[in-house]
């Protein structure tokens, strides 16, 4: 009872789910095809990018103009640089047109745009138009934005509006891959890190241990002791001096030199650590990151579909190709004759062509039968194209063609020969008829010629 009573609930949830998605207050949403369409999210892209150049361009500007201000201040002048008008002008512009998009999507999607699947993006935007509704409000007020801490901290924010780029990846199915694999291998990236960190603090412990003994026993005018206080002064900074000896940070060399110099062990220790970390651990999670991110890319749909329009593109334009490599041996009208076809495919340079996108065929004329589907004896562009296009997939399905018309043939030759036999049979059979009948008359007449004799001599 429970269990219904949930289900229940949860279909009414859905129920209500789906009539707060088609409750339609403003009459746009004809206009969703727009804003949801591939040129609208590709001028937004654009619109993101032009502002993230502009405000690379205003963040070395304001910086410029704070060395200026302070060097003036350094000769007892305060002057307040201010922004050129420009700069104004088109923030204004770029805030203006950030607005609208927020308007016209909340217009057209309605309800869909708290509740729908990009709710999150949705909210994300909203808050950083009004971020910059309220910078516009108060420098419109008349506040000086180089004097407020808030503005500034929301000047910096603004620039997290690059992260909106994330959304359109799509667009893009190679920068799509990249973000895929990144945000799916996010939790392989924390045991990743994990992972190393545990080995790191293990050879730390060693060698903390190591440089502290070194150091209780070394003389005042040692010259190494200062060394170590910089590499290994504490746990933390010696777990982060073997860290920067993997990732580049400081010189192994110089690392490993200090180590021979307490004990030539510590050294081969050391060694040890780069062994392990650099060929192991690293190459290890390497390839643990590189499996994953093949796998989102199998999972992910939006990237498989993308994935097969471009293979089926390359595949259409590779037949193409090959057709008109054919054709170009015969008369040049468009058409490739079955002998020239046949003449053509059993090439085993041809061959290699055909295996190369995934049809395999044992003899050119089966092949050809199996992309003659009007049985004209010959073959054009766009029944070629799309007679490999449904072939593709390899000798299994080019043999389960075969096996589809063998046994077509079979069943039709089977058919005639089984309508053959019944007709004969309906043949034989209406010849005994015929010769029952003729029996039957003839006992018939017998036995009347008999009665008619008798009733004479009964007469008489």
């Amino acid at each position: 009872k429970n269990a219904l009573t949930r289900l229940q609930e949860r279909i009414e949830r859905a129920s209500r789910y789906d009539s707060l998605m088609k409750t339609r207050l403003f009459g746009c949403g004809c206009h969703e095809q727009i804003v949801e369409g591939h040129h609208f999210q590709s001028a937004i892209a654009s619109l993101i990018l032009l502002n993230a150049v502009f405000i690379g361009i205003t963040s070395d500007m304001s910086m410029k103009r704070s060395v200026e201000s302070f060097e003036r201040s350094s000769t007892g002048e305060f002057p307040d640089i201010p922004m050129p008008n420009w700069a104004i002008v088109v923030d204004y512009i770029f805030n203006v047109a950030f607005i609208a998009e927020l308007s016209l999507r909340v217009l057209v999607l309605e309800s869909r745009f708290c509740a729908g699947p990009d709710w999150k993006w949705n909210l994300f935007d909203t808050c950083l138009v009004g971020l910059s509704v309220a910078e516009m409000s108060l420098v419109g007020l008349g506040f000086n934005p180089s004097f407020m801490r808030v503005l500034r901290v929301v000047r910096v924010a603004r620039s997290l509006r690059m992260l909106r780029l994330m959304r359109f990846t799509h667009l893009v199915r190679k920068l799509r891959l990249m973000t895929v694999a990144i945000i799916n291998c996010s939790m392989m990236l924390m045991w990743a890190v994990l992972a190393l960190l545990l080995v790191t603090f293990v050879f730390a412990v060693v060698f903390l241990n190591a440089t502290s003994q070194y150091v209780s026993d070394a003389s005042l005018d040692d010259d190494n002791v200062d060394i170590i206080k910089t590499y290994f002064g504490s746990l933390f900074m010696t777990m982060v001096t073997l860290f920067m000896a993997v990732a580049g940070g400081v010189d192994w060399w110089d690392v490993m030199r200090l180590l021979q110099e307490i004990h030539i062990a510590y050294g081969l220790i050391f060694m040890l650590f780069i062994t392990i970390t650099v060929l192991a651990v690293l190459n290890v999670i390497n390839a643990i990151f590189v499996n994953d991110a093949m796998e989102s890319t199998r999972t992910d749909h939006d990237l498989r579909m993308q994935g097969e329009l471009e293979d089926t593109r390359l595949m259409l334009e590779r037949l193409t190709a090959i057709f008109e490599s054919i054709e170009s041996q015969g008369t040049g009208l468009g058409e490739i004759p079955d002998a020239l076809f046949i003449e053509q495919v059993e090439r085993e340079e041809m061959k290699m062509q055909f295996a190369l996108l995934g049809l395999h065929y044992t003899d050119g004329l089966t092949f050809f039968k199996l992309l003659d589907i009007d049985a004209n004896k010959s073959l054009g562009i766009d029944q070629f194209v799309m007679g490999c296009l449904r072939l593709k997939g390899g000798a299994l399905l080019i043999d389960t063609n075969i096996m589809l018309e063998d046994t077509k043939a079979l069943v039709s030759t089977t058919s005639r020969a089984h309508k053959k036999a019944m007709e004969t049979i309906a043949t034989q059979v209406k010849n005994v008829s015929d010769k029952l009948s003729g029996l039957t008359r003839e006992m018939q007449n017998k036995g009347s010629e008999r009665s008619v004799s008798q009733n004479l001599r009964l007469r008489r």
